[in-house]
């Protein structure tokens, strides 16, 4: 399947929204953290620039499953079975995080803000049962982002021109992708550099790779475009045609075909 010229520009307009949701997600975050500090959860909570942090990030999962996929579609052309692994893996990757943050921002945060107002909710730690459930997410993105980095970064390897550069891109961020799975349920300080410095510039860096790849791709089809215009063929208008009927002689010429008379007897 040859994702249309619109999809491709669509997918290059989200590219770009996800590094402008990343770059808003670290200065949220960060300016929330110079506030109150990592460690503060109850205030946190209901700090303003924390939330706009969580719907940042909540924004960047929903454009970025859509690059991903689109991305691997372009790969899966020439290299199906790596592509589709890693699209695949990576949307479940994406998924996981989609819904971890979802838990964080209208369950997790939502509680512990009630219970900073002084409101009754029902059980005193409301955190423990909710870092479960986003510690089993956040395990199942690490995993699933490993896999489809990899598999995504062995078919752009293999491809020719820009996609080559996006598939390094992709190997670097490897690692990032071990520190994810072993910082799943800690929180200390180097565990909120990965997750708040680390991995959205390195978010940051790919999709700016990704959009170069979707914009050259754009940019090829169109100049494609314009030659095939350009050597097409110009035909007569069809005022300038004879409106006799003709065929052609055994000579090649042409002639003009005589009218038949019926003679009745």
């Amino acid at each position: 399947m040859k994702p249309s010229t619109r999809i491709l520009t669509a997918a290059a307009v989200c590219s770009v929204l996800c590094v402008l949701c990343s770059v808003v997600a670290i200065v949220a975050v960060q300016t929330a953290f110079s506030r109150f500090g990592p460690q503060s959860p109850l205030e946190l909570s209901q700090d303003p620039f924390y939330a706009v942090s969580g719907w940042a990030f909540l924004l960047y999962d929903l454009f970025h499953i859509f690059v991903i996929a689109v991305f691997a579609l372009i790969l899966a052309r020439a290299y199906s079975w790596e592509a589709w692994m890693g699209g695949a893996a990576s949307v479940v990757s994406s998924l996981a995080d989609f819904a971890s943050l979802s838990v964080n921002i209208f369950f997790l945060t939502a509680a512990l803000r009630a219970l900073a107002q002084g409101r009754a909710i029902g059980f005193p730690n409301p955190g423990a049962g909710y870092e479960v459930i986003c510690s089993t997410l956040d395990f199942a993105q690490a995993s699933f982002g490993l896999v489809g980095t990899l598999f995504l970064a062995t078919a752009a390897i293999k491809a020719s021109g820009i996609a080559r550069v996006a598939g390094w891109f992709l190997v670097a961020g490897l690692p990032i992708s071990f520190f994810q799975i072993a910082e799943v349920g800690l929180h200390s300080s180097w565990t909120f550099v990965v997750d708040e410095w680390v991995t959205p510039i390195d978010e940051i860096v790919l999709h700016i790779a990704i959009g170069i790849v979707l914009f050259a791709i754009i940019r090829h089809r169109a100049r494609s475009q314009v030659q095939r215009s350009t050597l097409e063929p110009i035909t007569r208008p069809p005022s300038l045609q004879s409106a006799a009927p003709k065929s052609r002689s055994k000579f090649g010429g042409l002639k003009i075909l005589k009218p038949i008379w019926v003679v009745d007897h």
